[in-house]
């Protein structure tokens, strides 16, 4: 059976860390034919973050200067053993019930990496609408700005993503070793998506679930982050 390494960068999420804990523990990986590593990567938190995740037996807990979500995982691919790395927040936006569909859309054979979609996820569930792909407690600015980086991408690589701000994409992790990943927040995403298009590595993508949280309740991307996504997607069409 094949190592599935999920790493869980957080930053002060002692709200959420243990329900998601238990959410992934309750997930029937030998079905899927995978164990399962969690890692989660206290990235600096004042709150009682490592303590949640360090009172887990089947959780390794590794503790770094607050240095953003890019560096933790990072940090976390270092420490990890899995064939394939899957980042999961550290909220409860995602659902882990959806791991199984994105293992079960690995191909048989050769490389590829699978992406969670959001935007899928809604048009499966709800329609296309007014605004497809948008979730009922998704804000039009969240939902905007990824419309307009998923054309951002297809004018720089002439790929179509649906959801490029997904927080779920599962990766394999020699790739990821490999591509050697520089940025150190979220744009650290945008740079794994510029480098995996640019070495002609398949991207599928699948829907998942999704429950939006607002910033009262601890979401943590800003809007200066989009303008940050769209520098590094740039940067690194323009850049090996």
């Amino acid at each position: 059976m094949r190592l599935l390494s999920v790493i869980i960068p957080a930053y002060n999420e002692e709200r959420t860390l243990g329900a998601l804990l238990e959410k992934i523990l309750a997930v029937p990986m030998d079905a899927k034919r995978f164990h399962l590593e969690i890692i989660v990567v206290d990235d600096g938190s004042t709150d009682h973050t490592a303590a949640i995740a360090s009172g887990y037996s089947q959780v390794s807990c590794m503790r770094q200067r607050h240095q953003g979500k890019g560096s933790a995982v990072q940090y976390g691919v270092k420490g990890c053993s899995g064939d394939y790395l899957l980042v999961q927040d550290a909220d409860l936006e995602y659902d882990p019930g959806d791991y199984g569909p994105l293992l079960e859309a690995l191909p048989a054979t050769g490389e590829a990496a699978v992406y969670g979609s959001r935007t899928l996820g809604q048009i499966r569930d709800t329609g296309r609408g007014v605004f497809p792909g948008k979730h009922p407690g998704q804000g039009i600015g969240p939902w905007a700005a990824n419309v307009l980086l998923s054309i951002w991408i297809f004018i720089l690589y002439g790929r179509w993503i649906s959801d490029p701000l997904t927080a779920y994409k599962l990766y394999p992790a020699r790739l990821v070793r490999e591509l050697n990943v520089q940025s150190a927040g979220f744009e650290a995403d945008h740079e794994m998506t510029a480098k995996l298009i640019r070495r002609r590595v398949p991207i599928i993508e699948v829907p998942i679930h999704y429950a939006p949280r607002s910033v009262a309740e601890g979401k943590k991307i800003r809007a200066v982050d989009g303008l940050i996504a769209l520098w590094t997607l740039l940067k690194y069409r323009l850049t090996d």
